[in-house]
């Protein structure tokens, strides 16, 4: 009978550390979370297209989820962005990296071709996404803290994530990876293309992480893909704080997609001697600890983000600036 309590007891205490260890969004102050690696969380994939009604405009998402216990609460949200021409599933280990770390991800993929780029209608697009997720009937009703979204995305996607964050008060952390303010190569209407920085940089009072590419101003075949005029520099400088900006130091501005060689696009821009699969691991970090810190709420997540920041520019990977 003794034998048999302890046995139970044994059970029970092993039980509840690991609910503790499948619950990185407790936010306790011995958090040993890693977000270099993938978290605890089982994570499935579903793949929806919305149709916004008022403008028949539609956005593919592809929902990566985490599988946490049904007494879980709600979880925070981060909608990604891409780059121009680019889709969502091109970034899809940063949403798996998130959701294995209990953050919801939505990756969206617009309707825009090279001619009808605008960048109002693709904010439109962004903000619709996030209102039809977070319905009562949408595909994430009772699973998503409308309370706890961010969003995130690369080049046209960071600008968007940016926009995004100064129209809808409702974004409460943006995640940039080399974000770009300009339009296409030439300019355009500057109508279709609004400017984020300086000039709404001011209503944004999100958290924000920019990372950016080192070589994403120089050119390679025409104008480069970042211009130093309108890159992540620019977007820091303008920011309020909190703002937190991080160089990867011989990164080229596509060596963020999982596949960087997707071929036209990918090659029009300067890649560096660092490896893809090095820059693309840090910023799925930096980005996962910066979310964990500021949606999750896990204090821990943003001390981890500081030792990382601290070693890899010791290491000669990066430089920082904050704010």
């Amino acid at each position: 009978m003794v034998l048999g309590r302890l046995t139970v007891l044994l059970w029970c205490g092993l039980l509840v550390r690991l609910s503790l260890a499948l619950s990185p969004l407790a936010g306790a102050d011995g958090w040993e979370g890693e977000p270099s690696r993938d978290g605890p969380f089982r994570i499935s994939e579903l793949q929806a297209r919305l149709v916004d009604p008022a403008t028949a405009r539609e956005v593919s998402v592809l929902l990566i989820v985490p599988q946490p216990a049904p007494e879980e609460a709600p979880a925070p949200l981060v909608l990604f962005s891409p780059g121009f021409l680019l889709r969502g599933d091109q970034y899809r280990s940063y949403g798996q990296r998130l959701a294995s770390h209990g953050i919801i991800a939505a990756m969206l993929t617009y309707q825009v071709s090279l001619f009808s780029a605008d960048h109002r209608l693709l904010l439109g697009d962004l903000l619709f996404v996030l209102d039809r997720l977070l319905a009562p009937d949408g595909p994430l009703a009772g699973r998503a803290d409308p309370s706890r979204v961010g969003t995130a995305g690369h080049s046209l996607g960071g600008k968007l994530s940016l926009l995004a964050a100064s129209a809808n008060e409702r974004v409460r952390a943006v995640g940039a990876l080399d974000p770009v303010d300009s339009g296409p190569p030439g300019g355009g209407d500057p109508a279709r293309f609004p400017s984020v920085t300086p000039e709404l940089m001011d209503r944004i009072h999100a958290p924000l992480l920019l990372v950016g590419a080192e070589l994403g101003g120089v050119a390679q075949f025409g104008p480069p893909c970042a211009p130093a005029e309108e890159n992540y520099q620019r977007f820091f400088e303008a920011a309020l704080p909190p703002a937190l900006e991080v160089t990867q130091l011989d990164a080229g501005h596509m060596q963020y997609l999982d596949n960087p060689d997707c071929g036209l696009l990918c090659a029009v821009c300067v890649r560096g001697e660092a490896p893809s699969d090095e820059i693309r691991a840090a910023a799925q970090a930096y980005l996962t600890a910066f979310f964990l810190g500021h949606l999750a709420g896990i204090p821990g997540a943003l001390a981890w983000l500081d030792r990382k920041l601290a070693e890899d520019e010791a290491s000669g990977q990066i430089l920082v600036r904050r704010k």
